[in-house]
């Protein structure tokens, strides 16, 4: 902390500042910093000092506020990025990995317990990727924008991973679901489990598919502030439907809301796009 003029706080404060100072983001430190000097000084003076109870509320005040802004911080860096997809859905699945331990008891019980199941499942995986791949949302059409080819590896890439994960996490639901059972009616648990199997994985995948067209397609964050354009009543006439817009500037994409002769795919506009359209 620099200062002009010697600060008129306490030791104790002087010292709980310069630790939890660097805990606020450096954006909002200063101001933080000037806020709670204030604060302090002014507790303070009040009636001539500060009692215990007072010292260690404002204490835990300063420290909570510190910690806040800090969280905030994330929240609002990591809000819709393809990060905190991902790791969401790993969380998810070593939930469900440990939840699946404890039904079995122990980690050979458990291997023994997903080697037949996982057979079955994996034979059926391809059959409903096909299947749920070809009735998808459409596909958009995108402007030409620098950097598209290396944008679209990536975003296949996440694609990739968050389908690998899903499917992880659909299996192991799906053995969850019928484990009860399987001691009484084995051969009933097994037909059920790949029946659960396979409706959760569709419903996994169409929420993919969906989750993908809805993403900036240059920094993989969700698209944000959804807006109306344009009069349902002039459909034929003018274009209407909703856009939304990356929350970093990338672009925007513009989803119609009914499909036309000139206008029957979704469209992305990225911030450097020009005129001429290509389909993807």
């Amino acid at each position: 902390m620099s200062h002009t003029l010697p600060s008129p706080l306490p030791l104790f404060d002087r010292r709980l500042l310069r630790v939890v100072e660097p805990i606020v983001p450096a954006a909002e430190r200063s101001e933080w910093l000037r806020t709670w000097e204030a604060e302090l000084w002014h507790a303070h003076q009040y009636v001539g000092g500060r009692s215990q109870q007072r010292t260690a509320d404002l204490s835990m005040g300063l420290i909570r506020d510190a910690l806040w802004l800090r969280t905030d911080g994330w929240r609002l860096m990591y809000r819709g990025t393809a990060s905190l997809c991902f790791a969401s859905l790993a969380g998810l699945c070593a939930l469900s990995i440990l939840f699946s331990l404890a039904l079995a008891g122990s980690w050979s019980e458990l291997r023994v317990a997903l080697y037949w199941p996982a057979l079955r499942c994996l034979f059926a995986t391809p059959l409903i990727v096909f299947v749920t791949y070809a009735t998808a949302s459409r596909r958009h059409v995108e402007l030409s924008y620098a950097g598209k080819a290396l944008s679209w590896i990536r975003r296949q890439l996440f694609f990739a991973a968050k389908t690998l994960l899903i499917l992880h996490l659909t299996f192991v639901l799906s053995f969850e679901v019928c484990w009860p059972i399987h001691a009484k009616l084995p051969n009933t648990a097994d037909l059920l489990q790949v029946l659960a199997f396979v409706i959760f994985t569709v419903f996994g995948l169409r929420w993919a598919f969906a989750d993908q067209e809805r993403r900036c397609k240059q920094c993989l964050r969700s698209l944000a502030s959804p807006a109306q354009v344009g009069r349902p009543s002039y459909n034929l006439l003018e274009w209407n439907g909703t856009e939304q817009a990356c929350s970093q500037g990338h672009g925007s994409l513009s989803v119609p809301e009914m499909e036309t002769s000139w206008c029957q795919y979704s469209r992305w506009t990225g911030s450097d796009a020009g005129w001429d359209e290509a389909a993807v």
